[in-house]
């Protein structure tokens, strides 16, 4: 099995039905200040999108990239596009993982130097990093007429019927998710 695929495509889909419920807010309420570690479910949402993009910049080997301000402030219709080509990004990094991949190091350009990660543990900890603030957005949900949706599901057979209509929407092959990984 790829656990990282399994990852990002859990990822994937947790980000497509947490922007749906988001999406039945106004724009008022998407912006509007919030208890939290960020103030609104925007700055959180954007936050969200702007470490994927970082972390995904360093793992594609992109050391320049990394100097670009990847902090946008963006509406509700720029992030419904801007974190699924993210998601598909991170899916397709992912999936051309090989073994032998996982303990090579990139580069993080930090405001005092650059440091070497293992992708293996940097993707370790984009994964972490968007389950956590992903709850701070369910929970910033909590305050407003929208239900939050259930997040944590991962792939269990007996929850298919569950997330049908948005694997369908996705694409989402499930079966990609178990394959091992190619050793070459």
């Amino acid at each position: 099995m790829n656990y990282f695929l399994a990852q990002a495509l859990n990822n994937q889909w947790a980000n497509h039905r947490l922007l749906g419920a988001c999406g039945q807010l106004s724009e008022a309420e998407y912006e509007a200040p919030r208890t939290g570690f960020f103030p609104s479910l925007q700055a959180t949402l954007c936050h969200i999108l702007e470490v994927d993009r970082y972390y995904l910049t360093a793992l594609e080997g992109d050391r320049d990239g990394q100097a670009r301000d990847f902090s946008e402030t963006l509406t509700f219709a720029e992030l419904k596009t801007a974190q699924p080509q993210t998601d598909q990004r991170l899916v397709a990094f992912c999936e051309a993982l090989r073994e032998h991949d996982l303990h090579r190091s990139v580069d993080l350009v930090r405001v005092d130097g650059v440091v070497r990660e293992r992708i293996d543990r940097l993707l370790l900890h984009l994964f972490e990093h968007q389950i956590h603030h992903r709850g701070q957005v369910h929970c910033m949900l909590s305050a407003t007429a929208v239900k939050p949706p259930q997040l944590d599901e991962f792939f269990l057979d007996c929850d298919r019927p569950f997330r049908k209509p948005e694997a369908q929407h996705l694409a989402l092959d499930e079966g990609r998710v178990w394959q091992n990984y190619t050793k070459d």
